[in-house]
């Protein structure tokens, strides 16, 4: 049996009241919560993310749920940046 890592994509969910944090924990991990700012963040498995996200929606006392981008964003963003810098030179952005 050999050791799989499971996907998962975090959750942040706005809320009426810190009080119904308890509710929350039967969808996932728990890892944060802001009682200044009312939301919670939520670790859920990522194959069935939609599901639990309208399931939660569903909750009175749940005012908006933001689903992480993480999984979608390219990682290899390191030359992104250097060729926008250099398109923006060659263009005359520098007028010496």
């Amino acid at each position: 049996m050999t050791f799989q890592i499971q996907p998962r994509r975090a959750i942040y969910i706005y809320i009426n009241n810190i009080r119904h944090v308890q509710q929350l924990k039967k969808f996932g991990q728990i890892t944060y919560i802001s009682r200044k700012m009312m939301f919670v963040g939520l670790y859920v498995n990522d194959e069935n993310v939609e599901q639990l996200v309208e399931k939660i929606k569903q909750y009175k006392f749940v005012k908006k749920v933001v689903m992480s981008p993480r999984p979608e964003i390219n990682p290899d963003l390191d030359n992104l940046h250097d060729d926008i810098f250099f398109e923006n030179y060659d263009e005359g952005g520098n007028t010496n």
